[in-house]
């Protein structure tokens, strides 16, 4: 039986009306579009492939366990892929509204976590898919990946292949929480094994140990600081914005004055947040700065595909200082130490050790915290590579792929997604 896993889990239990948590993608092709039926033919050629997008989750009774993935007895592929249009010739204020209402909705918990609407009307002969997916069911990484396969590297490809798939019959409630009792058990000792695993090895033990309890006091010291210019409890509307770059200025950049692309992405988003800042009559000081959480992949290169895999990192973007090198340089900094600071590896022990607390325990307190303003963090901030090659669906060639986030509490998120 496939069980969420912690942090799926938690993306389950943080959704609310002004909360969902579904992440996304724009990509914008060249005309014509393609027929809806000849879209619809071309996902379901392609869906085998992706398991979890026609399984559904089935909670555990009285949450004696995590949910599980199931498959969806009743899935009809027309209820996730959706056609609409924009007034013809759309433009990008058009798109950008548009993609904002449709993202503002939450996704049906009872049925598969993922829709896909095909936009057409836009000017210059191009059409868009706008895809939603459940946080559950996919991070940024694994959810670029999930993309390619309904993408193709050729604009000449066969047919679409017809589906082999069948549903599996549901299990009974009985053996539903049955396993969940032994899951409960299992979970917990295997997380014992690990940890007597590494005693095998002191000197690694001592080094993880001390690495995690550090950046998980770094995660807390962070949290208890409240955030100064942008916070605001998120109401049930999105607003969503993109902002055209260079990457091979980023490298540039980053090859004249050392670091990383990331530090070059967070240099310009700061002087973003401090242009914003600044128009609206905020008093920065030189100390002034607007906190930021980067989540960081931690998923294996050779690792499927599907489910979250990530940790996070915290930088403070010095809006206050007027020099873009000095504000890089703060940036850099900051990056390289939360590196080597355990804060990853602080993270990742928080979620490892999750499976200790009782299931109903962790799940009332994933709603409690689901309902408590966090004043610490305000924004985010998140670099997901696109395909590195030009992309093709249904012949038609990939323009370009925008990403975007789910807000947290009290967040304003600033996502970027790099193509090329």
């Amino acid at each position: 039986m496939d069980r969420l896993t912690v942090l799926d889990d938690t993306f389950i239990v943080l959704e609310r009306d002004n909360l969902p948590m579904h992440i996304g993608s724009l990509m914008i092709f060249d005309g014509p579009p393609p027929q809806y039926p000849d879209l619809l033919a071309h996902v379901a050629g392609r869906l085998d492939k992706l398991p979890r997008y026609r399984q559904v989750i089935r909670e555990v009774p009285f949450n004696l366990g995590r949910p599980t993935w199931q498959d969806d007895e009743h899935f009809n592929l027309e209820y996730h892929i959706r056609h609409t249009a924009v007034p013809h010739p759309g433009d990008r204020e058009h798109l950008r509204a548009l993609a904002g209402r449709q993202l503002s909705h939450r996704l049906d918990l009872h049925r598969p976590l993922w829709e896909m609407w095909m936009i057409e009307g836009l000017e210059d002969d191009k059409w868009a898919i706008l895809n939603k997916v459940h946080h559950a069911m996919v991070d940024g990484l694994s959810g670029a990946d999930i993309m390619e396969v309904l993408l193709d590297e050729s604009e000449h490809v066969g047919p679409p292949q017809p589906s082999q798939w069948q549903p599996q019959p549901h299990p009974s409630t009985a053996t539903v929480v049955s396993e969940a009792l032994v899951d409960a058990v299992r979970n917990p000792v295997g997380r014992l094994g690990h940890l007597m695993a590494d005693l095998g090895s002191p000197k690694d033990a001592v080094n993880k140990v001390a690495s995690a309890l550090a950046g998980t006091l770094r995660i807390g010291e962070t949290l208890a600081h409240t955030e100064d210019h942008l916070l605001g409890q998120p109401g049930p509307h999105r607003r969503w914005a993109w902002a055209n770059g260079d990457l091979h200025e980023v490298k540039r950049i980053k090859t004249e004055l050392g670091g990383t692309v990331n530090d070059v992405i967070l240099t310009a988003i700061t002087n973003g947040f401090r242009e914003f800042l600044l128009g609206r009559g905020a008093q920065l000081s030189e100390a002034s700065f607007v906190r930021t959480m980067v989540p960081v992949s931690t998923r294996p290169k050779e690792q499927a595909k599907g489910g979250n895999e990530v940790a996070v990192m915290f930088a403070d973007m010095p809006v206050g200082l007027a020099d873009p090198v000095q504000r890089f340089e703060s940036i850099k900094a900051q990056m390289s130490h939360a590196k080597s600071s355990g804060t990853v590896e602080g993270t990742d022990a928080l979620l490892d050790n999750a499976v200790f607390l009782p299931p109903m325990l962790y799940a009332a307190a994933g709603r409690l915290a689901a309902r408590t303003p966090q004043p610490a963090v305000s924004t985010i901030t998140t670099n997901v590579p696109g395909p590195q090659r030009q992309m093709f669906m249904l012949g038609r060639p990939m323009e370009k792929m925008l990403g975007y986030v789910p807000l947290g509490m009290n967040q304003l998120c600033w996502a970027t997604c790099r193509w090329g």
